[in-house]
């Protein structure tokens, strides 16, 4: 298999249509496209653009693989992002991204465009996975890691794309193949480390199979990981998605939808239950080493990430011109209450061993009747790579679902009007809503582990910090932090 690696705009003899219409994309195009909807995504410059173009197997079409190095303000690279693109003839296939399509008038008319809805990019996975490929050149290497043998790769299907996904997720029914991208750190990888040891617990089935992986090397030294899966679920959607069509019924007058959506809360609390024993299960040596008691130490840790995290939400807020009352109100009387719940943590610290770190409703899918599996392993890309990849409190996870049920409640009263009337209400499903994931994870509903506390003030001053400092909604921020006030250990 031959590759063609040039930045952006510039073009290799072979490839010299492609690369000129990759020139036509904008930077910002480029930019905008691999950014997620989290706001710390949204101040990285993409300094670097690289594109590996190849002919498919079997000539059957010219595609690439693009990677965009992001860098912060002082130049550090701090992660790569890929996908896959093809050049369509005519319009690209149902689903797929656009970005750039030209032909005048008579002319033959042809589309650059992601190829998430393509079965020949699924086929060339297979087929570069199985042969262990890497491409190399000026510096950069994608090396294909093929994970188990081929003639588990034999099947294939069409095509369905999962919309509403912070990340990138593939489906190719029936089969199913995700691809999923992550940052590679040092001493390990989240998500391919996670993925392979959840592969040997036995009778283990809330994740898919590893079909195999592929790593990318950036010049600088920077690498990526992709993790290649299969055996997702069909007919699949995000939870978040679910609960948030649900709910929205619900208060436009169908009730009886309410209860369906805490079924399935308490199934995701299930769930998260045995990916935490599938986790805190020892396997051999290396990264994952099974769950140890946690320390004082582990746990001033954590309540000085909340700390600090609350201190910058706070100098944020009255930064800014008009500061809501109530919500500096709130704030003053936090760190109070950090107080109390460092306290009662350090009397039962649990255990703590690797978690999944980003644990949120739209990283677990779900199909009928009720079937769930997670499909994204990156880990908390806020914390430094040291803390990723140490033990944390199980509670961590939870308290990240907790706030991705607040989420998931303001985005359903937003979407039924934005009326005191719909938050009302929705604030109301969502206080059941916790109680039902605290029951499937096995713990009493409403109950509040102070460990739980510590982990949720810091998601929300984060989310809060997030929307000051990017003009956006404080709601859910503001929601979850009075709650916060008003518990008691």
């Amino acid at each position: 298999m031959s590759v063609n690696y040039h930045p952006s705009g510039t073009a290799p003899a072979v490839e010299a249509a492609f690369a000129e219409a990759l020139g036509l994309v904008t930077q910002r195009e480029w930019a905008a496209w691999f950014r997620d909807s989290n706001a710390a995504n949204a101040k990285r410059a993409m300094a670097v653009t690289v594109v590996a173009t190849f002919g498919i197997p079997q000539s059957r079409g010219t595609a690439g693989i693009c990677l965009v190095e992001g860098r912060t303000p002082d130049a550090e690279p701090i992660f790569l992002g890929q996908a896959v693109l093809q050049r369509w003839t005519g319009d690209a296939p149902a689903g797929a991204r656009i970005l750039h399509r030209e032909g005048a008038a008579g002319a033959p008319t042809w589309t650059l465009a992601s190829a998430w809805a393509d079965p020949q990019i699924c086929e060339w996975l297979r087929e570069s996975l199985s042969a262990g490929v890497s491409l190399r050149s000026g510096g950069w290497e994608w090396l294909a890691a093929p994970e188990r043998p081929a003639a588990s790769r034999a099947r294939d299907g069409a095509p369905r794309l999962i919309e509403e996904r912070r990340h990138d997720v593939i489906l190719f029914e029936p089969a199913a193949v995700a691809i999923s991208y992550a940052r590679l750190i040092p001493g390990g990888q989240p998500e391919l480390d996670l993925l392979r040891h959840l592969e040997r617990v036995p009778g283990l089935r809330i994740a898919p199979a590893m079909l195999g992986s592929a790593i990318v090397r950036s010049p600088s030294g920077q690498r990526s990981a992709c993790a290649v899966l299969e055996d997702i679920i069909p007919h699949a959607a995000t939870v978040r998605s679910v609960l948030v069509g649900r709910l929205r019924r619900a208060l436009d007058g169908d009730p009886s939808l309410q209860a369906v959506a805490l079924d399935d809360v308490r199934a995701v609390g299930v769930i998260a239950r045995e990916l935490h024993a599938a986790l805190g299960r020892p396997f051999g040596e290396g990264i994952i080493a099974g769950a140890r008691t946690a320390t004082a130490a582990d746990v001033d840790g954590w309540v000085a990430r909340s700390w600090t995290t609350l201190g910058d939400a706070t100098l944020a807020l009255r930064a800014t011109p008009d500061p809501l009352a109530t919500l500096l109100a709130t704030l003053s009387a936090l760190p109070g209450k950090l107080q109390q719940f460092a306290a009662a943590a350090e009397s039962a610290p649990g255990l703590v061993h690797r978690i999944h770190g980003n644990l949120r409703l739209d990283t677990v899918l779900i199909s009928p009747p009720r079937r769930l599996s997670i499909v994204e392993f990156d880990g908390d890309a806020f914390l430094p790579d040291a803390e990723r990849l140490a033990p944390q409190s199980p509670w961590r996870d939870v308290a990240r679902l907790l706030v991705s049920l607040a989420e998931s409640a303001a985005e359903a009263a937003l979407l039924a009007g934005g009326d005191t009337n719909a938050f009302e209400i929705a604030w109301l499903w969502e206080r059941e809503a916790r109680k039902a994931c605290l029951e499937g994870y096995g713990t009493g509903g409403g109950a509040l582990h102070a460990l739980l506390a510590i982990a949720e003030m810091e998601f929300a001053a984060r989310a809060l910090f997030d929307a000051v400092s990017n003009n956006g909604s404080t709601v859910v921020a503001s929601h979850i932090l009075q709650r916060l006030t008003r518990t008691i250990t």
